[in-house]
């Protein structure tokens, strides 16, 4: 099975985890106000078409992501009532997981912060428990881990995915594009683990895989720091 991949920032204490749209969206598709309006018709008609909102859900999820406050709320309401019908759908749940860390960002009231990120650990990991092998999900967890101040104690949940996604029997069939963005998360991982042999090994394999790309600037600059 060949996953589609999209955005899934984790942004909290002092750092900020992107994945570029641009460079990992199915196809290099960006999709447009058409796109929503045609999804949206769809829903008018038919509003438990699973098909259509979990399309409009993703297109949502990376509007949000790319700083549309006004898109997270939307994104919610999709992947709500997707679950509605389907309560086990995975890869819903690993969307909602991401968002609630939008809602986590944006709230003020640290309480609030917290329970916020407490639901989204909740969801992504009922997510990986659904369907473990699923990549899309693992994927959106193991990012969304990263970008966690340390003190959630994260860190290993996120190798786990990656180390899953690494073995994983479809990996050699991913886009480029995919597969340089496991390469540099899984790096990102190993390095925050202390494991510098293992993050040199992903980080330039992402390089590799991807060259001159963002991926392969950014896994440069990895490598330089453990360098430095």
């Amino acid at each position: 099975m060949i996953m589609r991949a999209v955005a899934v920032p984790s942004r909290f204490g002092l750092r900020f985890l992107w994945i570029p749209f641009a460079l990992i969206g199915s196809a290099g598709l960006c999709f447009g106000q058409e796109n929503i309006r045609d999804l949206e018709a769809k829903l008018r008609a038919n509003p438990n078409d699973e098909t259509a909102l979990m399309e409009l859900g993703r297109i949502y999820h990376d509007r949000a992501a790319q700083g549309d406050g006004e898109m997270v709320e939307k994104a919610f309401e999709c992947f709500n009532r997707v679950l509605s019908i389907d309560s086990l759908n995975a890869v819903a749940l690993a969307y909602r997981g991401s968002l609630w860390t939008y809602r986590a960002h944006d709230a003020w009231w640290p309480p609030s912060k917290l329970n916020y990120l407490r639901q989204s650990g909740r969801d992504l990991d009922k997510a990986v428990e659904i369907e473990p092998y699923n990549v899309m999900v693992r994927l959106m967890r193991g990012i969304n881990n990263l970008g966690l101040p340390e003190r959630f104690g994260r860190l290993e949940v996120a190798l786990e995915d990656f180390i899953v996604l690494l073995r994983h029997p479809d990996f050699s069939r991913q886009t480029p594009q995919l597969k340089a963005t496991i390469y540099y998360y899984g790096g990102v991982a190993y390095k925050r683990a202390d494991d510098y042999d293992t993050a040199r090994q992903l980080l330039q394999k992402a390089i590799s895989t991807l060259p001159g790309s963002d991926f392969a600037k950014r896994a440069q600059k990895e490598l330089d720091e453990m360098d430095s």
